[in-house]
């Protein structure tokens, strides 16, 4: 079970990545479309192969995902940053995407307090078969 909230926890965090994203960079930043493509397409492939990869029950997977959160989570450092510099914005626009990007960390954090939870589900069930053969 935990291994199904930690996937549904995935695919939200890649969605409010993506969707913070397209906000971020297209109407705050105003980046140009081929670095907000390339940025889109690098999300989906940091996030669905090493859940890919986790789903066949290889373990490194999921420490591969936590560090693709973890460099999401130095993005949207770096976003609250960026926000407060642009002298440029309005307030709304401003107030509305540091509330964007502080649910997203807020979602990040629950996401990595699942994979904890997972993480430790896995150890004891490793512990619990070798204690069996153990024996």
């Amino acid at each position: 079970m935990k291994f199904k909230r930690l996937n549904g926890w995935t695919l939200l965090t890649l969605g409010l990545f993506l969707g913070g994203n397209a906000l971020l960079s297209l109407a705050v930043f105003h980046s140009d479309m081929a670095t907000f493509w390339r940025s889109e397409i690098a999300a989906v492939v940091m996030v669905l192969v090493p859940l890919a990869v986790s789903w066949f029950g290889i373990r490194i997977g999921l420490y591969v995902l936590a560090l693709v959160q973890a460099l999401y989570v130095v993005g949207y450092c770096n976003a609250i940053y960026r926000l407060f510099q642009l002298p440029h914005l309005t307030w709304p626009l401003r107030i509305g995407s540091l509330v964007f990007v502080v649910v997203a960390l807020g979602a990040l954090l629950y996401w990595f307090r699942l994979a904890w939870q997972a993480r430790q589900a896995l150890t004891q069930e490793r512990v619990q078969r070798y204690l069996k053969f153990r024996k």
